[in-house]
């Protein structure tokens, strides 16, 4: 039998960080745009998020997030330290 060694791969958190939505009625018309969260929520006050819709930048006060196409996650436990091994 084949022996394989258990992952240790840490804890598996991850932080939203960004989403991708639609505006628009449809597929057919509108566009995608993209919301970023700015820096980190917490005790610095330097949060929140910032909507790109093509060429205008600008604060996102209420993302969609529970009506967004695509969304992006960034691995706390594994960012800036891996584990020998990887």
């Amino acid at each position: 039998p084949t022996q394989t060694a258990p992952l240790d791969d840490g804890e598996g958190k991850y932080t939203l960080v960004g989403l991708v939505s639609h505006i628009g009625k449809n597929t057919g018309s509108g566009h995608y745009v993209a919301h970023l969260r700015k820096g980190e929520e917490g005790g610095d006050g330097k949060g929140g998020w910032t909507i790109f819709n093509d060429e205008r930048v600008a604060l996102s006060e209420s993302p969609p997030f529970r009506h967004a196409y695509l969304y992006l996650f960034r691995r706390d436990d594994a960012v800036g330290s891996p584990k020998e091994g990887y």
